[in-house]
């Protein structure tokens, strides 16, 4: 909302709550006219609580409160101000987000209330009213707690269709994030497939294509061919290694990587693994040119499923490494078994001459992924002035081997709780939204039960302490003193003035009404006293 747009709502809502007090000042249906310097004052008072509306919903509140409790301890009037109590209890709920504030308010404003509009009223009218306390302590609960109450109930309702929409955002980018992260999945998954794959076929066709370069039997034209094209199958090569270098964004592998490695031997067939077997693989390679050997090969068949691919894919990386770094040197495949893992070796002597192939330097690094995420471990590098592989894996899974859990964190780092369903935190809130509009309810209820209650109370109290018994009555003497009258008197009167006709007041008089039995329901029969110049100047009998 504009600061503009809420300056001319706030102007408005002044407006509407100082109605009730220019309209006491123009007219008696409300209340006994006010005067021109107490509405002006109300009207002041209610601009401060509009004002303090928004960044102090509180103060506002209390503010009215005071303005309330201060029309009824000099007025007697609890109607003029509780519409704008009313309201400003209202917008305090909406606005605050604690209620233990408002509470603890709403609680000194009774306190204060109960203790100075009494007081306040004795000081005016020289005798204790309990009605006027009446009035302070259960029109806060009714003008303030209620509305505020209200006004809660209607905030956590908007607190809950925010946090509906803000989870409705958060799961909507937890959607792009998982479309997200799959298509970097399948970019990795096509890079490795291309680098594994791809990779191997073109070393196979380069070594293949090398032989024919060398072979003494070609014509020379025949020779130089074969070298153009193998120096064309080598210029693939380095393309393909530029497009899986754009597929993996970037050569570190990252946790991208790891989830495609972990993902990819989660679901692999085990039972039967799609790539050709070991066997198969040294045939191909020797077929090419390549001068391997295996040793071993009875104990494939002995290889757990889930280890029996990535054995395969250390055998395919290794002979690709060998064709393209040390072409033409003896290559040496082993497959052995030892204290319960697999251990597979692929090696090869010191080159003839060097290699012209390239590397991205992602296929070890894939392999060692794997291998860990089996609970084994990959070893490479020089030896004897060749290369050699070797990756150890167990013939099964440790159980403390997590393939979520990432190399790079501690171990002693819990792993992470899974946040709270979305069913949970709108049962959670809907339970605090039917708990404030029952406490609401019950406050209703309380406070009306309390009003019956205290009317019906204060009723028979006020037709007990006003009896004026009927001898003293005959005894008392127009032109008597009115102290001497006082004596005789009850502690309160009936009413302050009846509300049907009775004789002429005298002149400059003012008139006491007291009732004639103690019966609180009963027809009022009254009695009249009236005083001037400090005596009793007229005595009547009003019957109902």
């Amino acid at each position: 909302m504009g600061r503009k747009a809420a300056y001319l709502k706030d102007v408005l809502l002044w407006a509407v709550l100082g109605l009730p007090a220019l309209w006491a000042g123009l007219t008696n249906i409300l209340a006994d006219r006010y005067t021109w310097p107490e509405v002006i004052a109300g009207l002041a008072t209610i601009g401060v609580a509009v004002a303090l509306a928004r960044p102090r919903p509180l103060g506002a509140m209390l503010v009215t409160a005071a303005l309330w409790a201060g029309s009824v301890a000099v007025r007697g009037d609890p109607t003029v101000f509780f519409p704008a109590l009313a309201v400003t209890s209202y917008l305090a709920g909406v606005r605050m987000a604690r209620a233990r504030p408002a509470l603890l308010g709403l609680s000194a404003a009774a306190v204060v209330a109960a203790a100075v509009v009494p007081f306040v009223r004795w000081l005016l009218a020289a005798q204790w009213d309990l009605g006027a306390w009446f009035f302070a302590v259960t029109g806060i609960a009714l003008f303030g707690l209620v509305p505020w109450l209200a006004g809660h109930a209607r905030h956590q309702s908007l607190a809950l269709t925010r946090a509906g929409w803000e989870r409705a955002g958060h799961l909507e980018r937890e959607r792009r994030m998982v479309a997200e992260q799959a298509r970097l999945r399948e970019r990795t998954t096509i890079a490795r497939e291309m680098h594994d794959l791809l990779g191997h076929d073109l070393s196979l066709v380069a070594l293949r294509i090398g032989a024919l370069e060398v072979d003494a039997g070609l014509p020379e034209s025949r020779r130089r061919a074969a070298g153009e094209a193998r120096e064309a199958v080598t210029a693939a090569a380095e393309r393909l290694r530029d497009i899986v270098a754009v597929l993996r964004d970037g050569d570190d592998p990252g946790p991208e990587l790891e989830d495609t490695v972990h993902e990819d031997t989660a679901h692999e067939d085990t039972t039967h693994p799609p790539e050709e077997s070991v066997g198969e693989l040294v045939r191909r390679a020797a077929a090419a040119g390549l001068p391997v050997t295996l040793h071993g090969a009875q104990e494939e068949t002995r290889i757990p499923a889930p280890a029996l691919a990535t054995v395969r894919r250390v055998v395919r990386e290794g002979l690709t490494n060998a064709a393209k770094h040390a072409p033409g040197a003896p290559v040496t495949v082993r497959l052995a078994h030892a204290q319960g893992e697999t251990v597979v070796t692929v090696a090869n002597a010191a080159p003839h001459q060097p290699g012209r192939g390239v590397t991205g330097g992602h296929g070890l690094r894939a392999l060692a992924e794997r291998a860990r995420l089996q609970g084994g471990s990959l070893e490479s590098g020089p030896a004897d002035g060749g290369f050699t592989l070797t990756v150890r894996l167990p013939r099964s899974v440790p159980p403390h081997v997590h393939p979520h859990v990432h190399p790079h964190v501690p171990s002693h780092v819990p792993p992470r709780t899974a946040s709270r369903p979305v069913e949970l935190d709108l049962a959670l809130a809907r339970r605090r939204v039917r708990r404030t509009r029952l406490a609401a309810a019950l406050v209703c209820l309380a406070a009306a039960a309390g009003v019956a209650a205290f009317v019906l109370g204060f009723t028979v109290y006020e037709a007990v302490t006003s009896v004026l018994p009927p001898a003293e009555f005959a005894k008392l003497r127009v032109g008597q003193a009115e102290s001497e009258v006082a004596a005789v008197l009850p502690a309160r009167t009936r009413i302050d003035d009846p509300s049907w006709p009775e004789p002429p007041i005298p002149p400059g008089a003012r008139c006491r009404y007291y009732s004639t039995s103690p019966e609180p329901f009963g027809d009022l029969k009254l009695y009249r006293l009236c005083f001037a110049g400090g005596r009793l100047v007229a005595k009547a009998f009003l019957p109902s």
